[in-house]
């Protein structure tokens, strides 16, 4: 669960930057997805598993998908620019042959 909440804390800083760096995109997609495997893990340890535990990783969850959902716009805007500038050096790339 430590290594849960490591991940979670990380995403919440990432999130609550004044300016989204570079290679946001990039950072946000390793957190959820190093998260999701965690979960995974989490509740697949039948042996440990309490309710409790069950309970607690649902909230979590919920919590990460309300503060993905604040930022919700930001994310996008930052995504879309990231998305645009790969195309950008694309077409560039394709010019320079």
């Amino acid at each position: 669960m430590q290594e849960l909440a490591n991940l979670e804390r990380h995403t919440k800083a990432l999130l609550e930057l004044e300016e989204y760096p570079e290679d946001f995109s990039e950072q946000l997609e390793k957190l959820v997805s190093e998260r999701h495997e965690r979960v995974k893990m989490i509740l697949a340890d039948q042996e440990r598993l309490s309710r409790e535990t069950f309970e607690d990783v649902q909230q979590r969850t919920r919590d990460l998908k309300v503060l993905l959902e604040q930022n919700k716009a930001r994310i996008r805007q930052k995504l879309l620019t990231a998305k645009q500038g790969k195309k950008s050096v694309s077409v560039y790339k394709m010019y320079q042959k």
